[in-house]
């Protein structure tokens, strides 16, 4: 495999990254009440670190060495979820000298013209992050340790530092990078409370954007008032739009939250990657405010210099954190909510309007932003720069995604029945039933553990 140029193309709507595809979802109330408990029962169990996210996957390409003698090396992957007892990830050794798509996508040599985010500081609500790489040497506050890379890779498409040997360099390489570790450190998996407790330190530490990396599967009244104490510190909040279910993504959380950004992830040419809106059992649709590039991105991550590719909606969501931060150096005097009206209203407009529920309001356009002058054109995608091609293995995540579905639904079985033999036996006073006894049956209208009274069968 190797890097490849591309020039702007525009395929059918809709089309998904390669090896990407949706599993049938499970039961909403199931999903909620077991997904948490099948998770961390089967991550040990699950596949490769690589495959442990149900997120589109980024295919390792080969590196073109900063060594012009150095053999071609695969670039490694990161994600945001890997089984917990895979090994950390390791540092990087390959550096692109080239720029990545993304940087001609969404025009950062021009916007940094304007604004590089000096004097903002951005969040980043991760299992760690790591400021050993020189891209980010002396830029975070509050690092440590990253065993998954997630959050030193977020933190470096946000603010990575310019190097002299890589094309690589953040949206906002000014801005300053507050750590603020979410989630659990041994396979990235995030509740609602942790990411309640993590908004609120990233408000206490004065943070002007707050990036949630990982979206959980359910919301809770502690992340809603952690998002409104967010809203009234004027920090603007951003998570992406789905969180990887047990069979497939699922509406992320605090992502459904109105007075939060919500990312979705779009491909080199500008599509977006899921090919249908994300639902939940009870209807509920995944909401999208804006897109940015989540596929086969290619950033910085912890231990080094050297390159990684990643992908998905929290990748996306680090895009636009980025171009916060730009914003809020650039024009100070703008509240969180008007941030956030100006980097939808500037969006590259999807053809079906705001209500595109995979769109949104479109692809963010950080120059556009800064100008607050709306894109004339749906123009700018990949052009000239290098970009990873794609997997061909295809889907990498169909087998941890189908061994946690399978437990999921195991767990959803053992409980019901679990639950009836309780019921049952609280009724009798756990006396063994005598023979030809009928079980007494149970009706919720008479009162916990209380048997129906006799009934006229006639």
């Amino acid at each position: 495999m190797e890097y490849r140029t591309m020039t702007p193309h525009a395929p059918a709507r809709g089309r998904c990254s390669p090896g990407t595809r949706r599993a049938p979802a499970l039961p909403r109330a199931a999903v909620r009440g077991t997904a948490a408990v099948a998770l961390l029962a089967l991550v040990p169990m699950a596949a490769p670190a690589h495959a442990a996210s149900t997120e589109p996957s980024a295919s390792p390409s080969a590196a073109h060495s900063a060594s012009p003698s150095a053999e071609p090396a695969a670039l490694p992957q990161i994600a945001s979820l890997k089984a917990a007892d895979d090994p950390c990830v390791s540092a990087g050794t390959d550096v692109v000298a080239e720029a990545p798509w993304t940087h001609n996508a969404l025009g950062l040599a021009e916007a940094h013209e304007l604004s590089r985010g000096s004097g903002t500081t951005v969040a980043v609500l991760a299992t760690g992050v790591e400021d050993g790489a020189g891209a980010l040497s002396g830029a975070v506050s509050g690092a440590g340790t990253d065993c998954l890379g997630f959050g030193s890779f977020l933190a470096g498409l946000a603010a990575a530092r310019p190097q002299s040997d890589s094309g690589f360099v953040g949206v906002a390489p000014g801005a300053r990078i507050t750590a603020v570790p979410t989630g659990e450190d041994d396979t990235g998996l995030t509740s609602a409370g942790q990411i309640a407790s993590g908004i609120r330190d990233a408000v206490a530490a004065g943070a002007d954007v707050i990036l949630v990396g990982t979206a959980a599967l359910a919301g809770s009244e502690a992340l809603d008032s952690a998002v409104a104490a967010a809203v009234d510190a004027d920090a603007v909040v951003i998570a992406p739009s789905t969180a990887n279910g047990p069979d497939g993504p699922l509406p992320g959380y605090p992502a459904q939250n109105p007075d939060v950004l919500s990312v979705a992830a779009h491909d080199v040419a500008g599509v977006p990657v899921r090919e249908a809106p994300v639902t939940g059992e009870d209807g509920e649709t995944a909401r999208v405010d804006v897109t940015a590039p989540g596929d086969r991105v290619m950033g910085v991550g912890p231990g080094g210099d050297g390159h990684f590719v990643s992908a998905g909606d929290g990748v996306a969501a680090a895009f636009v954190a980025g171009t916060a931060a730009l914003l809020r150096s650039h024009a100070a005097s703008l509240t969180e909510a008007q941030v956030r009206e100006r980097l939808a209203a500037t969006a590259y407009a999807s053809p079906d309007g705001a209500d595109d529920p995979l769109s949104g309001h479109g692809r963010i356009d950080p120059l556009a932003a800064l100008t607050n002058q709306p894109a004339a054109g749906d123009t700018r995608v990949a052009g000239d720069e290098f970009v990873p091609d794609p997997s061909p293995r295809g889907s990498v995540e169909a087998a941890t995604t189908a061994a946690v579905a399978g437990a999921a639904a195991f767990v959803v079985v053992f409980s019901v029945l679990t639950g009836a033999v309780l019921r049952k036996g609280r009724a009798r006073k756990w006396r063994p039933a005598a023979a030809g006894e009928r079980p007494p049956d149970i009706d919720t209208r008479w009162g916990p553990g209380r048997t129906v009274p006799d009934r006229d069968d006639s």
